[in-house]
């Protein structure tokens, strides 16, 4: 939107931060204020070389990808993803206010985090997670979409948003333990035709990153069809 518009817009229907709540200037570029955006700190401490999750000691497996190696080769995020009503952090209230509460104007600013912070290869092929035609119909957007749009634009790097399809419906994985998770998205996903994967790298994006399984079932399509590796980046990680 242009800025002339934008401020036009802002003195007519002012703006909040949704993670904060505090008023952003008319005008503002952004739908994260300075503060939110500063908060938005990358996960510290040891992390699990493969999936990402809480590790010791540093730079080795967790236990959990020893049993069972998931099929995609490392995982990145912008920080942690820390729910709950009283704990929830800022990157959890502002994923939540897109996914949930329909709030698009938040994609932008965490896709350019997600651009700042990128650890992928250049060449790589932005591949979102995506919905099934019916939740897709039911909530109006994939989040994970606008997410990858706004990494691609920024950083110059190929998106294929039709590349990966769900081809079932799920059940929502919220209150699913680990391999419930699992045995939902089993098969679930499949590469659509006419798309050549031959060695490429591909980078899966999505809102956050919990127990890995739906990114494991897409990373497991993704390499059937032909990729040589597969990688995953969310913005958020839980613990």
């Amino acid at each position: 939107m242009r800025s002339w518009a934008r401020l036009a817009l802002d003195c007519l229907f002012p703006r909040s931060c949704a993670p904060c709540g505090a008023p952003l200037a008319a005008g503002a570029p952004s739908a994260l204020c300075a503060a939110c955006r500063a908060a938005i700190a990358a996960p510290s401490g040891a992390r699990c070389a493969r999936c990402g999750a809480t590790a010791t000691p540093p730079g080795l497996v967790c236990i959990a990808c020893v049993r069972r190696p998931p099929a995609f080769a490392s995982a990145g995020a912008l920080g942690p993803y820390r729910a709950g009503t009283a704990g929830a952090n800022v990157l959890a209230r502002a994923v939540q206010a897109l996914k949930y509460h329909g709030d698009r104007t938040l994609a932008a600013p965490l896709a350019e985090l997600l651009a700042a912070r990128y650890p992928f290869a250049p060449d790589a092929i932005l591949v979102p997670v995506p919905l099934h035609p019916a939740r897709l119909r039911a909530r109006g957007f994939n989040q994970a979409l606008l997410l990858a749009r706004g990494l691609a634009r920024r950083r110059g790097l190929a998106l294929a948003p039709r590349l990966l399809a769900r081809i079932r419906p799920t059940t929502e994985h919220a209150g699913l333990g680990a391999e419930a998770r699992r045995v939902n998205v089993h098969a679930a996903f499949a590469v659509r035709p006419g798309f050549d994967l031959a060695g490429r790298s591909v980078v899966l994006v999505d809102d956050v990153l919990t127990t890995g399984a739906t990114a494991d079932a897409c990373a497991r399509a993704l390499l059937a069809a032909g990729a040589a590796r597969v990688d995953v980046y969310t913005v958020g990680r839980t613990a």
